[in-house]
């Protein structure tokens, strides 16, 4: 099931509900600007309180090898010059650092310090308190807006409680992707959507959205999310 609608400043909004790899494969070559993504780690997450969603296992959980599937069809998608943020696992690094280096070439880690972080582990000895990202970038030159002092270590809050989505990520980190990596009017795809963050980001700052999710649960939070971002965004002088 796809739909489409457009915000009142004209960003065209294309949301799909079913498996990203089968969408990936309808899609155009070279028709999307960026993509920012959160796949399923497949490490058997159990998030706490969400929203019309039982505390459970993610209904879209994988494992690590769903990267070399999804990859090389984000790489068809993506148009020549455009950017990457791949978001993963540490226990999943084995299986995401030969597949973007065989398909992208070149890669950079990139790290998002979660400057509130808690801990479900009290007798760890060195507390988790970050989570790491590939960005890539489908060759040269590429779209790039962001400070020439721009750091690898991207320090936001995280979500005082994942109230949406068990893995929410903070709105204000995926604007400063967006910002740096892509332009007004450009097309950002996101295949495993979750709670909509990215898409509600895009409608923030002018840009086109793509998105798919295989839960319908998590599709309908996105969906009104994405809707309710809409609203808000006000007509051009």
């Amino acid at each position: 099931m796809t739909r489409l609608c457009r915000s009142r400043a004209m960003s065209e909004v294309k949301l799909h509900l079913g498996d990203c790899r089968e969408f990936m494969k309808s899609m155009p070559d070279k028709s999307v600007d960026a993509v920012i993504t959160d796949p399923p780690y497949g490490i058997g997450y159990e998030g706490g309180a969400v929203n019309k969603v039982k505390r459970e296992k993610l209904a879209n959980d994988g494992d690590g090898k769903i990267y070399a599937e999804f990859v090389p069809l984000v790489f068809d998608v993506m148009r020549d010059g455009g950017s990457a943020y791949i978001f993963y696992a540490t226990s999943c690094e084995h299986e995401v650092y030969p597949i973007v280096s065989e398909i992208f070439g070149d890669y950079q880690q990139l790290i998002w310090h979660k400057t509130n972080a808690t801990f479900g582990n009290p007798f760890a000895r060195y507390k988790f308190d970050y989570e790491p990202l590939i960005y890539c970038r489908k060759g040269s030159p590429s779209t790039w807006n962001g400070s020439s002092k721009e750091r690898a270590v991207l320090r936001f809050p995280r979500e005082a409680i994942n109230s949406l989505h068990p893995t929410q990520k903070p709105l204000g980190l995926i604007k400063r992707l967006i910002l740096n990596s892509t332009n007004p009017g450009d097309t950002i795809f996101d295949p495993f959507m979750g709670s909509g963050t990215t898409g509600v980001a895009c409608m923030q700052t002018g840009r086109n959205f793509i998105g798919c999710e295989i839960s319908p649960e998590y599709f309908a939070i996105a969906e009104k999310r994405i809707a309710d971002a809409q609203k808000q965004v006000r007509m051009p002088l």
